[in-house]
């Protein structure tokens, strides 16, 4: 049959002959030992590099969804691979517990978050794959691997961020928390304040990112602190239904396409919507919710994106040189940049491998180009030695992969251990090993 997959921007597309679709682990085992390759495993496709890609087989997890149980003692929780966050969130919260952090979008699988280490904001908070405290792994024989931090080590180190090149996970155990209340507040700082300050802010507060629009001198704070208040409850968008400040943005950015020497003035005007910073204080409207409605963002503005995560304290630097870049290069954006911190961990391919890190985020509108913005801003991401968010785009290939890594050859050996034959391996990951 005539199958086609595409990613949530449109940008990556992929021809496969079969796409699968278990419906639990023992059917997943047997799609995958006679599958033909490359066999990749979709989720719900908010990656922007082409990880799924594949003329063989891809394999969606969506029917492979919901929690398994929970342990109330060690507040963790086993869940299948393929439940997306949204999904998520309400089931740990009937349970009393939740995630201990979370980014700002929850439309992914939690597998698929989890293999590109996808995370969310605070000084002491690592990424998704930080909290994963075990897993189930199918692997290119059919086999089924548990690993943990004391069954399979290296398969544990080498897999909490893999992007399905060891194998496909069919359920996840997550170390959670009790479930808490968020309230937001947050406002419009002058960017140089903000990054004079990120470090006490960050360490005052258990979230804090700002968004900046480089054409603007000022930066948009979110912080969330977790409080006692009473949370009130938060009605979900249906995908896609924009609000209307989607609209106005959507609008934006459509006029930019075609005048693109409007893209100052309107990064003005959206900054200017925001609460200003004043009196040694930030406010904003106040939104006391339950954790898993406070993180996430309803983003239906389509995009592409790159991320790199640099040492924490390499941060201010590189934003600023990032922003003066988009300024000077001529090339049409609207988006803001997006500044996160994210503490270190101990996973082989993690971003965050012993070092806490800034994240920087660059996005492009969906109908545009993204190449030369893109270029300009890894080039300085480069001098900064950042690390590449696994999902988002990039043009590292294994030299310089290896150089980030300190752990890239144990990773490399794990994966020819666990798939000799290179059956998870499409194109775009053969170039990334250095397979090509």
């Amino acid at each position: 049959m005539n199958y086609v997959w595409s990613n949530w921007s449109g940008w990556v597309k992929s021809w496969p002959r079969l796409i699968a679709e278990p419906s639990c682990e023992e059917e997943l085992a047997e799609i995958v030992r006679d599958a033909e390759a490359p066999v990749r495993v979709a989720g719900t496709g908010h990656s922007f590099t082409p990880l799924v890609g594949s003329e063989g087989t891809i394999i969606t997890l969506r029917h492979m969804a919901g929690v398994v149980d929970h342990d109330p003692a060690a507040l963790t929780a086993r869940i299948k691979a393929g439940t997306t966050l949204r999904d998520l969130g309400p089931m740990l919260f009937d349970r009393g517990l939740c995630l201990i952090n979370q980014g700002d979008i929850d439309r992914q699988s939690l597998a698929g978050a989890i293999g590109t280490g996808t995370h969310g904001t605070g000084g002491d908070l690592g990424s998704l794959s930080a909290s994963v405290a075990g897993f189930r792994l199918v692997t290119a024989d059919g086999g089924v691997i548990q690993a943990s931090r004391n069954e399979n080590a290296d398969v544990f180190d080498a897999g909490r961020v893999s992007f399905g090149s060891l194998g496909i996970m069919s359920e996840i155990t997550m170390q959670c928390r009790p479930a808490y209340v968020l309230e937001e507040t947050g406002g419009a700082m002058p960017i140089e304040e903000a990054l004079r300050r990120a470090e006490e802010l960050r360490d005052a507060h258990r979230h804090f990112e700002f968004w900046w629009f480089p054409f603007t001198d000022l930066a948009i704070i979110k912080i969330l602190t977790e409080t006692e208040r009473q949370a009130k409850p938060r009605r979900r968008r249906p995908d896609g239904e924009l609000t209307r400040d989607d609209k106005i943005f959507l609008l934006a950015c459509e006029a930019t396409r075609y005048a693109p020497f409007l893209r100052g003035p309107l990064q003005k005007f959206l900054t200017s919507s925001s609460t200003r910073y004043s009196s040694g204080s930030l406010t904003a409207p106040g939104r006391v919710r339950w954790s898993h409605e406070a993180f996430p963002s309803d983003r239906n503005v389509r995009f592409n994106e790159m991320e790199y995560a640099v040492p924490a304290e390499r941060g201010p630097d590189c934003i600023r040189e990032v922003g003066a870049h988009m300024r000077k290069s001529g090339v049409n954006f609207l988006f803001p940049l997006e500044y996160r911190y994210v503490a270190a961990d101990d996973i082989w391919l993690s971003p965050f491998y012993q070092r806490d890190s800034v994240t920087i985020s660059v996005h492009q509108y969906y109908r545009q180009p993204y190449d030369k913005l893109f270029a300009g801003v890894e080039a300085i991401f480069a001098r900064y030695e950042g690390r590449p968010h696994w999902g988002k785009l990039h043009s590292l290939t294994a030299p310089q992969l290896s150089r980030l890594y300190p752990r890239w050859d144990d990773f490399q050996a794990v994966r020819k251990r666990l798939d000799p034959a290179g059956k998870f391996l499409n194109p775009y990951l053969r170039q990334i090993f250095g397979e090509a």
